[in-house]
């Protein structure tokens, strides 16, 4: 039994390389005469040593990594926990909750910015749910811009005039969806905003047109800015003047061109300004 475990040890440790080394013990006792003879009456012994060498070839096995478990695939329909967040914090009918799960998986490159853009227009909605299915269609069609940095344009807009956060957001996105535009845009809702006089309400007016394609451009004012300076046209007139230009941009020339021939014949343009531009804001001529 002694010779068989030991012709074991060897054949474990003798072998290719990288196999398990050699027990010394057992070495030592196949080179001792005495200890083979006490093994060879001592069956018990034996059989220690024999396990002893099979324990080698077991030890060299255990100290391998266990394989990592299969990685577990996603259940069909499974709604992404930041998606189901957003639905549970709005109250979203669970129907709506899975269309805009659907529509997620197709713009996980933008998920972190198209979120953030959801809870800020959301917050202010009236109707989260109603407002959400509008902004899954944006979304679908290719128009939806998520939460993006700050224009350094639109920031200088914002602080020139304290529009506030939605606006200011209202305007980036402007700039992003209508980028060959954006220098006339911003440069045409600046001049608007110089002469109104709730300058938030009226930037988000006129970004509003542009996004929704109301318009395809703000009315220019430099021709009524030659007016305003020459007629020396007080608030109320600019105001007033601007609003002309804004609702009769299609025929703006004539328009104009009546306003300064009854300015020019006015002792106080301003106030003659301020009485015929209802009649020109509605369509008229005038008077």
């Amino acid at each position: 039994m002694m010779k068989v475990a030991i012709a074991q040890q060897h054949g474990q440790g003798g072998g290719q390389d990288g196999g398990a080394p050699a027990n010394p013990m057992l070495s030592m006792m196949a080179g001792n005469p005495m200890m083979a003879g006490m093994m060879g009456g001592n069956p018990m012994m034996a059989n220690m040593m024999g396990n002893m060498a099979a324990g080698g070839s077991a030890g060299s096995t255990s100290s391998a990594a266990p394989a990592p478990p299969p990685k577990q695939k996603e259940p069909e329909g499974a709604i992404d926990p930041d998606v189901r967040e957003l639905g549970d914090y709005f109250n979203i009918e669970d129907r709506w909750i899975k269309r805009l799960n659907e529509t997620m998986k197709k713009r996980m490159d933008t998920k972190e910015q198209d979120l953030a853009k959801l809870y800020e227009v959301l917050e202010r909605a009236r109707s989260p749910t109603g407002l959400l299915t509008v902004k899954i269609g944006e979304m679908e069609c290719g128009q939806f811009v998520g939460k993006i940095k700050p224009d350094k344009d639109v920031e200088r807009l914002a602080r020139k005039f304290k529009l506030d956060d939605h606006v200011t957001s209202r305007l980036t996105e402007l700039v992003v969806r209508r980028k060959a535009q954006k220098e006339e845009d911003l440069g045409r809702i600046e001049q608007h905003l110089r002469y109104c006089k709730r300058p938030s309400a009226m930037a988000t007016l006129l970004a509003g047109r542009l996004l929704e394609g109301e318009v395809d451009e703000i009315p220019d004012l430099e021709e009524a800015e030659d007016i305003m300076t020459k007629y020396k046209l007080d608030e109320d007139a600019r105001s007033k003047l601007r609003e002309i230009v804004e609702k009769r941009s299609s025929d703006q020339k004539e328009v104009l061109v009546q306003v300064r021939k009854h300015l020019d014949a006015s002792t106080y343009p301003s106030s003659m300004l301020c009485k015929i531009a209802r009649p020109l804001i509605d369509g008229g001529g005038g008077g």
